[in-house]
């Protein structure tokens, strides 16, 4: 009887490691097509101010973000009576189009949601970031 509690315990710890590791693997993996988060949602391409473009906030406010997607920090949030100038506009991994912004009379800027946009955001083909 003691052998097989032996034999059961040493089975337990060899299987246990292999377990956990199994689940770490699959917790971080991502499943292919879906769009990153966290973090690596907020990478982007380089902005360059490619767009004479202005426009305000959509609806009583807009959140600008450290990158083209919800998943990043919010720097500000501007009301309507704000001016934001548009710089270039990219597609994210969503395939959501967001502009790059800076508010008027500040060196603030960042990512503005198209549709949070009064006009919709910059959207010709040149502007593209």
């Amino acid at each position: 009887m003691g052998t097989t509690r032996t034999k059961a315990r040493l089975l337990t710890a060899a299987v246990l490691p292999l377990l956990a590791a199994s689940a770490a693997l699959t917790a971080t993996a991502t499943p292919a097509g879906a769009a990153p988060t966290g973090a690596d949602a907020c990478t982007h391409p380089a902005w360059s101010n490619k767009s004479g473009g202005k426009g305000t906030a959509a609806g009583s406010s807009a959140l600008i973000r450290t990158g083209p997607s919800d998943d990043c920090s919010v720097t500000a949030e501007v009301g309507t009576s704000v001016t934001l100038y548009y710089h270039c506009w990219v597609k994210n991994s969503s395939g959501n189009r967001w502009t790059h912004v800076r508010i008027g009379g500040t060196q603030v800027n960042g990512w503005v949601y198209n549709a949070r946009l009064d006009d919709g955001g910059s959207k010709d083909p040149s502007n593209r970031c």
